[in-house]
């Protein structure tokens, strides 16, 4: 009776970790970069509204990423900050000479794997495109991917140094006109949230891989602004930047599928 009571409690505390490992989950989110209806690549020319555009740089900042399950409660996936991008290689210059040159290798980065979720079904998938005001306006914080190293900072956002939240770069041509594109989002006012309902829901456990894909068109970024003759978006042109930013929160990602 001794042993069989020995036996009994043993297996009964090796069930809690068993179960506690199997309601944590992970999904991955794929941001499937597209320009209308073309899959977006570096160095490519893509036709709009009469203007041809071709770039070399793209990246943006992803935050907070919340899940809401059926029930209609929120789980906040803790420490979620990345870096989407595709870029060639890029030299980076310390700010006022203080840090040494370095060199950022060409990337291509569209999946961010979120861990350690709380198993259920999810409805609606948020996030945000920035960086928040607690770390967007002190860089000595870290949390997540954040770092001032990547080249994602600048000091020209309203005389401090802070986030660059989103980053595109190339040139555009209209006729026999070309200029050089440089459309730049950053500022708190401009942290925007992104709400996408999901086409069915997203089953999250600790036994069964899940993901969203979503497509993200850069197209939809210069709706309402002429790049002919705002070809450069920075802090100097604010209600520009603004539109971008909102055009970010409100038209450039949509689901494309749940798995």
């Amino acid at each position: 009776m001794a042993v069989s009571a020995l036996l009994f409690s043993a297996c009964s505390k090796d069930k809690d970790p068993i179960n506690a490992v199997e309601t944590d989950g992970k999904t991955t989110l794929t941001f499937d970069a597209r320009f209308g209806n073309d899959d977006f690549a570096l160095n490519t020319d893509f036709n709009m509204d009469g203007k041809t555009f071709n770039f070399n740089k793209f990246r943006y900042w992803i935050s907070n990423v919340v899940l809401v399950n059926t029930n209609g409660e929120e789980f906040k996936v803790p420490g979620s900050y990345f870096l989407l991008e595709e870029t060639g290689m890029i030299t980076l210059t310390g700010v006022n000479n203080d840090l040494p040159t370095t060199v950022y290798p060409a990337t291509k980065r569209e999946e961010v794997v979120l861990k350690d979720l709380k198993a259920g079904e999810y409805k609606t998938l948020k996030f945000s495109v920035g960086v928040d005001p607690k770390y967007n306006d002190n860089l000595s914080l870290l949390a997540g991917e954040l770092s001032p190293l990547n080249g994602m900072t600048n000091v020209s956002w309203m005389w401090l140094t802070s986030y660059i939240f989103t980053s595109a770069t190339g040139k555009v041509t209209e006729a026999t006109n070309s200029k050089t594109l440089k459309i730049e989002t950053g500022l708190n006012a401009n942290y925007k949230t992104v709400v996408l309902d999901l086409p069915q829901t997203l089953k999250v456990s600790g036994g069964k891989a899940s993901g969203v894909s979503l497509n993200v068109d850069l197209a939809k970024i210069f709706d309402g602004v002429d790049v002919m003759t705002t070809p450069v978006v920075g802090a100097a042109k604010a209600s520009v930047m603004a539109a971008v930013a909102t055009n970010y929160s409100t038209k450039v990602f949509s689901v494309k599928a749940v798995n």
